[in-house]
């Protein structure tokens, strides 16, 4: 790989250069978008965060089905028992995630949400600890300390804080790192490799069958009451519009994924929350304190630190097989040098030892019947 990228034409480096910025802002912008238009929303005429999370996953739901259909997806056979034990974990986290963050624009703003955010790093690390996926060490630890320290700093100088909307952004956090690491156990485990769009496929419904309980008991007397007004209020079209970005959002994100990497996303989403706090303080009018704001650029160092981390591990898995290579190469060439070295003695290039071995041992050898022997 790195022969060929050294060897790749300057125009065609440009060209990947330029196709990966692109799909980085086209990330950044269907993600802030539908981050903005959740919030409005929930604040305006539409306060109901799990109807909303369900009618994603339905619509994805009908996107990836229609996918299959045409034949697009190729879905791998798995045994209903199967597919419970492993996508129902992903698929419960995934709700948790979703739920419990639009459930937060209800009562914080997009900026404090934002800075909360900047804790998935930690989460991540911790449950990586607890299910051994990751092994603790002074780096780690550090980032640790840091985001905790900035995350901490932003919350206490909040104005005005909501208890319960700091809550429940935590809980999204959490289920977020939980969603994570059980794709990492799951999915990757036992030789199943599955595509983005074919764990959406599974995921999807599993998602919604998961809220469809919790969206009875709590929303959907509200929701569905006085005759859908909820829906007629707010309009179909702007519901189908909502979801239709969440879906494209999944598409960019498995194309971010795929031509790039999983840390440029992450990259990708640091720079994306910054931009949305400053939309935020410039346009929403939101407040964020000078103490906020050295807080999350705390947070902030740690997560790029974090970024900084993870790209090293990486490098440093990549080059293991690497160096296996020169290896084996090295060897190979001794024994090649050991070869001509052997040959350069005995030209027939053949060893005594082959030599002795084609003696007729079976036949009667007179005494004046001299020995095989090689030529040199």
């Amino acid at each position: 790989q790195r022969v060929v990228k050294h060897c790749m034409h300057p125009k065609m480096e440009a060209h990947r250069v330029l196709w990966a910025i692109y799909l980085i802002c086209q990330w950044i912008f269907l993600s802030s978008v539908i981050i903005l238009y959740n919030k409005h929303l929930m604040a305006t005429t539409f306060p109901f965060p799990l109807t909303l999370v369900m009618l994603h996953m339905l619509f994805i739901t009908m996107c990836t089905s229609l996918w299959k259909w045409f034949g697009w997806l190729d879905v791998p056979a798995i045994s209903p028992r199967d597919c419970v034990l492993r996508f129902a974990p992903v698929g419960l986290f995934f709700a948790g995630s979703l739920g419990f963050g639009n459930a937060a624009y209800l009562y914080i703003s997009v900026a404090f949400i934002q800075m909360i955010k900047a804790s998935t790093p930690v989460a991540v690390l911790l449950l990586s600890f607890a299910c051994g996926l990751e092994k603790p060490n002074g780096r780690l630890c550090f980032i640790v300390v840091i985001i905790s320290i900035g995350i901490a700093l932003s919350t206490a100088a909040q104005v005005n804080l909501h208890v319960l909307g700091v809550l429940l952004q935590m809980a999204a956090v959490v289920s977020e790192a939980a969603r994570l690491c059980a794709v990492n156990i799951l999915l990757s485990s036992k030789g199943m490799k599955l595509s983005s769009i074919c764990t959406l496929y599974f995921v999807a419904p599993t998602c919604f069958l998961i809220l469809l309980l919790p969206w009875i008991l709590f929303e959907a007397p509200r929701a569905c009451g006085s005759n859908l007004a909820a829906f007629r209020r707010v309009g179909m079209l702007v519901l189908i519009s909502n979801s239709s970005i969440a879906f494209l959002l999944n598409l960019a994100t498995m194309s971010l994924i795929k031509y790039t990497s999983a840390l440029t996303l992450n990259v990708s989403g640091t720079l994306k929350d910054v931009l949305l706090i400053a939309w935020s303080v410039m346009v929403s009018g939101a407040t964020v304190t000078s103490v906020q704001c050295a807080g999350y650029s705390l947070a902030l160092g740690g997560a790029i630190f974090y970024s900084h981390e993870k790209r090293r591990q990486a490098n440093a898995a990549a080059d293991i097989p690497h160096t296996a290579l020169l290896v084996e190469e090295q060897m190979k060439l001794s024994s090649l040098q050991y070869e001509e070295e052997q040959e350069d003695v005995c030209p027939a290039s053949k060893t005594c030892s082959d030599i002795l071995h084609q003696a007729p041992h079976d036949s009667p050898r007179s005494e004046s019947q001299p020995l095989a022997s090689c030529s040199c």
